[in-house]
């Protein structure tokens, strides 16, 4: 696997090529990433773990195409390197037309200091105007999901499959599995473990996504007995926040994680 790091005086991340995804950081010592101890590292196939980015669309595609995307399963191109900041772009190729028709470019800047800080570019290069939902697809090293929480999400519509769509009430415990998507969801979140916790700020993303299937995820082949070791807090557009840009226009957003005892 390609690899780069970035290091800082808080910490340390490391950061694949493939998909310019974070797999896995330090802060102030202490892991607060999780990568899967049986992640793929064959290329072309998502890694499990880390901040995947899910683009041009999250989630299933209407059509069969690839779950979440092309973006995490391509190789970026690094545009610059410092110690603490990496910055990548991923442009459309015939490989990825073949399956969305559109000139774009992304640019992804991931920047170490005493958070971890994602910035994200999209700019429609095409001459007709581009539809696209996307996530920074955040997991979260734990003790034990299932005595975790998270916070800032309280009256947000929760939209989950096969559940009635009710605004969310109160904290979120995680001692059940979940996967839902959270509407106009702009609040920072804080994600508690125990004496641990995790912010989770954005700007200009709406949309938040919860995620740990339980031990459904057993005869998932990446994750397997693991599934207690993470939690998978996301910021993005997605669903009825997805963008539309006209021909020339861009789309800017940032993520920005940080961890602190309480």
């Amino acid at each position: 696997m390609n690899t780069i790091e970035l290091v800082s005086s808080h910490g340390r991340a490391r950061i694949s090529r493939q998909g310019a995804q974070v797999l896995d950081a330090d802060l102030n010592g202490v892991p607060f990433l999780w990568l899967s101890p049986l992640a793929s590292t064959e290329p072309g196939k998502a890694i499990r773990g880390g901040v995947p980015i899910c683009f041009p669309w999250f989630g299933k595609h209407p059509d069969g195409l690839p779950a979440h995307g092309f973006a995490r399963n391509q190789i970026w191109t690094l545009r610059e390197l410092q110690p603490d900041c990496a910055v990548f772009k991923l442009c459309d190729s015939d490989e990825t037309r073949k399956l969305w028709p559109h000139a774009f470019r992304v640019t992804l800047t991931i920047t170490l200091d005493s958070a971890l800080q994602f910035d994200f570019l999209v700019e429609n290069r095409d001459s007709q105007p581009i539809n696209f939902s996307y996530a920074l697809h955040s997991y979260f090293a734990v003790g034990d999901v299932r005595r975790c929480q998270v916070e800032g999400l309280d009256g947000r519509l929760r939209r989950e499959v096969g559940h009635v769509t009710t605004p969310q009430q109160g904290v979120i415990q995680l001692d059940k599995p979940i996967d839902a998507i959270f509407e106009n969801a702009e609040a920072p979140l804080l994600l508690k473990d125990g004496d641990r916790c995790v912010h989770i700020d954005a700007s200009l993303m709406r949309s938040a996504v919860v995620w740990n299937p339980g031990p459904a995820a057993e005869s998932v082949s990446d994750i397997g007995s693991h599934w207690p070791e993470y939690v998978c807090v996301e910021r993005g557009n997605v669903g009825m926040a997805g963008i539309t840009l006209a021909a020339g226009e861009v789309h800017r957003a940032r993520m920005r994680l940080s961890s602190q005892k309480t």
